[in-house]
């Protein structure tokens, strides 16, 4: 998979990279740049292409999504991902997720099937897949939302519900809602930086 990895020399952490649709590998730096910049990272271009927009999985035909899809591109990136540790000489217990729409869609995907190689994960602007999914055991997993009161491209209703499902997972989720649509804002970054160097010292 199309991708880059910058390795840092401060710590074995390791940020990965889930960009929206029609974005690239590269479009997340400043938010991980910003939590934490003594993490290495590696971020992963989406394969799917939609009008020309690079995505993680199709959507069906009425841009509902199309879950086959995201279950066998979910078992792709966990194939890469551990390809990648070799090659890149990572441990998969160091490893923390950022995600924005498609990206974090995948993500949560991600997470239900390999809830133990990640210790974090920050979701932007997530929808809720795979709803009726419950066999993930995510106790001890921290885990930031946002969603956009305004945001016509996702209901922020699919952010609570995604949160309430996380949770009786075992997961501990923070929901920040904005007063503005599905595009990124300064004011999420801020309430990730402040989440995280809240909870810093764990990771």
């Amino acid at each position: 998979m199309k991708h880059f990895f910058h390795r840092s020399e401060e710590s074995k952490k390791v940020f990965i990279l889930l960009h929206g649709t029609g974005g690239r590998e590269t479009d997340l730096l400043p938010v991980a740049a910003r939590l934490d910049s003594s993490f290495s990272v590696l971020g992963i271009r989406g394969d799917v292409v939609e009008n020309n927009q690079f995505r993680y999985f199709k959507r069906n035909t009425d841009g509902s999504m199309d879950e086959g899809s995201l279950m066998i591109k979910t078992k792709d990136l966990l194939e890469f991902i551990q390809e990648a540790s070799e090659t890149y000489q990572f441990e998969m217990k160091d490893l923390h997720i950022i995600g924005y729409s498609n990206g974090a869609n995948v993500a949560v995907s991600l997470l239900m099937h390999e809830p133990d190689w990640f210790g974090t994960a920050l979701l932007f602007h997530p929808s809720h897949p795979l709803k009726s999914y419950d066999d993930a055991e995510l106790d001890g997993l921290d885990i930031f939302i946002t969603a956009g009161a305004m945001d016509r491209m996702v209901l922020p209703s699919e952010a609570v519900q995604l949160k309430k499902h996380l949770s009786l997972m075992g997961a501990r989720v923070s929901l920040h809602m904005t007063d503005y649509g599905h595009e990124l804002r300064t004011t999420e970054f801020i309430k990730a930086s402040s989440w995280w160097s809240e909870n810093n010292e764990k990771y």
